[in-house]
């Protein structure tokens, strides 16, 4: 069955209402060859050259992201900029971009913290505009334990040792906030308008994890890619259902990037 860029784009622009993005944003179409039909799609979290390259390797002429492609506007398009080139590149080999960011992640306000099994979960920071919708999630372990064991829990849960922690090993926790993406700037509002013990985010800065360790509050940054990773198989598992269930279409190759790499590392193994 054939399935032409536009109709998995509608079905995008209804499942995550780009009205629901913040003004910043520019979630929805990057790069749209409307009338084409689909051959494969490839999911990442940005568009980068290797990515472009697996595009064309898998015969994959749409890629869904989570972080656009476009943020500013452009005053040029040339190959002597990697941003112009992946453009052109994307252009002549007709492969359409479209992302879904921070409506996604009012949606998906609490996908991280049901990833890191927290309990009795609720919103942090409800969006203004639109009910139901918000960004950040507060929840519970079953146990008081250690920061030092909730660590070790959270690097096996996410499957990565890149983690950087600030505050005592040896404090006890329970109530844990979780803010999938750039979360330092949201440690102060978190701390005064919740009583936590500690803050799981990504893109930690000093001075913001100063100030949560001045007030008995340890912080856990797991890294941006590992914040939002979730987001990615919630889009695929999307996806999938859409393209089987809704199209009855598996014609269509659906693949999460193996090429993609967390570009966060901590420390040397193996003296790589």
């Amino acid at each position: 069955m054939n399935i032409p860029h536009k109709q998995l784009f509608d079905f995008l622009d209804k499942e995550f209402p780009l009205m629901y993005q913040e003004e910043y944003d520019n979630s929805g179409r990057q790069i749209a060859f409307d009338e084409s039909n689909i051959t494969g799609i490839l999911i990442a979290m940005d568009v980068a050259p290797q990515i472009i390259d697996e595009a064309i390797e898998k015969k994959c002429n749409c890629i869904i992201t989570h972080h656009p492609m476009f943020f500013r506007s452009l005053k040029n398009i040339t190959i002597s900029s990697v941003h112009g080139l992946m453009t052109i590149r994307l252009i002549q080999s007709t492969i359409s971009v479209y992302a879904v960011h921070t409506n996604l992640d009012a949606l998906c306000w609490d996908i991280l913290a049901k990833t890191i099994r927290l309990n009795d979960i609720k919103m942090l920071f409800p969006d203004k505009r639109f009910n139901g919708i918000g960004f950040g999630a507060i929840g519970y372990i079953p146990d008081e334990i250690l920061l030092s064991q909730f660590i070790e829990q959270l690097q096996h849960e996410l499957r990565t040792m890149a983690i950087i922690h600030y505050g005592n090993l040896e404090k006890k926790i329970k109530t844990i906030a979780a803010f999938n993406g750039s979360g330092s700037k949201k440690i102060s509002a978190i701390i005064q308008s919740y009583p936590v013990d500690c803050i799981v985010t990504g893109d930690v800065g000093y001075h913001d994890a100063v100030y949560a360790n001045n007030h008995d509050v340890a912080v856990i940054d797991i890294g941006h890619y590992n914040s939002e990773k979730p987001l990615i198989h919630f889009l695929h598992s999307k996806l999938y259902n859409y393209l089987t269930n809704a199209m009855h279409c598996n014609d269509v190759r659906l693949i999460i990037s193996e090429k993609e790499q967390n570009p966060m590392h901590c420390g040397v193994q193996n003296g790589k």
